[in-house]
């Protein structure tokens, strides 16, 4: 097994991998370990790939998966998830790419035209996704993929020995297992049917595997290599330190950084909207304090309602904002992120757990209204502010409250919450809210060490709050 972690600036080739970025992709230049990671899953080897948000995961299967003869498979935590980036895909400037989906809520005149196609001698679709429990519980989908590795048809003729040699693979090319940390209950959102992943190599143990992640310490990686059965994957990790981002903390204003058990019994109704109008008015205050209103932005809310009710606030305030999360119409959705690119809609109001879905260059700060439950999914949320390397902000709205609120859905009984998994997922908020009630140390030196690396504190420069103020004292 070989790590790498590799410099900017290198040549690249004008080859076939270079050809396809720039004319199916639109891309110029190759980002860290991007063309290493395409070239190894090409050479049909499994792969292991780390990449913070924003460091351009998807193109590393995306560009091999239009390269192959065959179809690659993605298995991908949400549907809501799925359908925006086959949407995506099809729709993908300059050139479409074939792309569709398998679920329980594919229509029926789709579902036999996707099933018509994959059963031709050579596809046309070149990326299926699917999620982990459609694999784990359709054994129709097994025998399916079953049928497609045992397909070779293409041929060509060998020039010295006048015959007709094989020189497509099967017409499965490769799995893909994104979001690879829920596969391991030590990942940060674990999910039990990922765990189920392994059989894929047992059944497939001739096709490569590539697992990519944004978020995951040397402990997730090893378990997640273990449960995927790829032990000789070659992993590719890059700094988690992203320069342009500053990182801040808020203090609610307006009582609720209480602890829950010094105003449980003297809340009524009518104390808990004022309540949360007044984090509202806060919320509102400090985004038209701080940005003009062409500014993008992201606000994280923790439920779907949550989301909605700060959009409507602030859109009644003269913010251009807009909701999205799972329980919207794939068509709505896919309204908003279009509103978005085109500059209509300046702040995304999402739910932490959909916020994977969101994805726009030019985002210049990005606000949790309520906390994360991880470092990890901080990490990754607050990473969507920046992409274009420009500096950008990460402010955390941190309450007991909230914590108390996640603490509950944590013990929440439900499909493989584990003690186990329980204590896990209690730890993990534990290290949140040390990040969140840290007064000292620096955060991003916080950050990056928690993914098993190292920083200095004086490179902060004052980039974090906490380096501000002590440098300021």
């Amino acid at each position: 097994m070989e790590h790498f972690l590799l410099p900017h600036g290198r040549p690249e080739p004008d080859d076939q991998i270079s050809r396809a970025n720039r004319h199916i992709f639109g891309n110029t230049t190759f980002r860290t370990n991007q063309r290493d990671a395409i070239q190894t899953t090409l050479n049909r080897q499994d792969v292991f790939v780390l990449m913070p948000t924003g460091g351009g995961k998807s193109l590393c299967y995306q560009l091999p998966a239009v390269l192959s003869k065959g179809v690659t498979i993605v298995v991908s935590p949400l549907l809501s998830l799925i359908q925006d980036q086959v949407t995506s895909l099809v729709r993908n400037k300059p050139a479409g790419i074939p792309a569709a989906y398998l679920s329980s809520q594919t229509a029926a005149k789709l579902l036999k035209a996707v099933l018509r196609d994959l059963h031709r001698p050579v596809p046309t679709i070149k990326l299926l996704y699917v999620t982990p429990e459609k694999l784990a519980s359709s054994s129709s989908l097994i025998s399916l993929l079953e049928d497609l590795n045992r397909r070779v048809r293409s041929y060509r003729k060998d020039l010295e020995t006048n015959t007709l040699a094989v020189y497509a693979q099967e017409m499965l090319a490769r799995f893909v297992v994104d979001e690879a940390h829920c596969v391991t209950q030590w990942g940060h959102d674990f999910r039990p049917d990922y765990n189920k992943l392994g059989r894929l190599k047992e059944l497939f143990p001739d096709v490569p595997v590539m697992a990519l992640t944004a978020t995951a310490p040397q402990k997730v990686i090893d378990s997640v290599k273990k449960v995927l059965k790829i032990p000789r994957a070659t992993v590719f990790t890059m700094s988690f330190n992203r320069t342009n981002l500053r990182y801040e903390y808020q203090r609610d204003q307006h009582h609720r950084t209480g602890h829950l058990a010094h105003v449980l019994l003297s809340f009524d109704v009518l104390e808990k909207e004022n309540e949360e109008s007044k984090a509202l008015a806060q919320l509102h205050a400090y985004i038209s304090s701080k940005y003009a209103n062409n500014v993008v932005g992201i606000v994280y809310c923790m439920t779907k309602q949550q989301s909605e009710d700060v959009a409507n606030y602030l859109f009644d305030r003269g913010i251009q904002a807009d909701f999205y999360h799972a329980g919207q119409s794939s068509t709505d959705r896919e309204m908003v992120q279009e509103a978005w690119q085109d500059g209509q809609i300046k702040v995304v109001c999402a739910t932490i757990a959909y916020g994977m879905g969101i994805d726009k260059a030019d985002v210049r700060y990005v606000l949790h209204y309520s906390v994360a439950k991880s470092i990890e999914g901080y990490y990754q949320e607050a990473g969507r502010a920046g992409r274009d390397g420009q500096p950008s902000q990460c402010t955390i709205f941190y309450n007991r409250r909230d914590v108390s609120k996640i603490r509950g859905i944590i013990n929440m009984p439900k499909k493989g919450n584990t003690m186990k998994t329980r204590g896990v997922h209690m730890e993990k908020l534990e290290r949140m809210m040390e990040y969140c009630e840290e007064r000292a140390s620096c955060r991003r030196q916080f950050l990056v060490s928690y993914f098993g690396q190292t920083f200095n504190r004086k490179d902060c420069k004052k980039t974090c709050d906490n380096c501000r103020r002590v440098i300021a004292h």
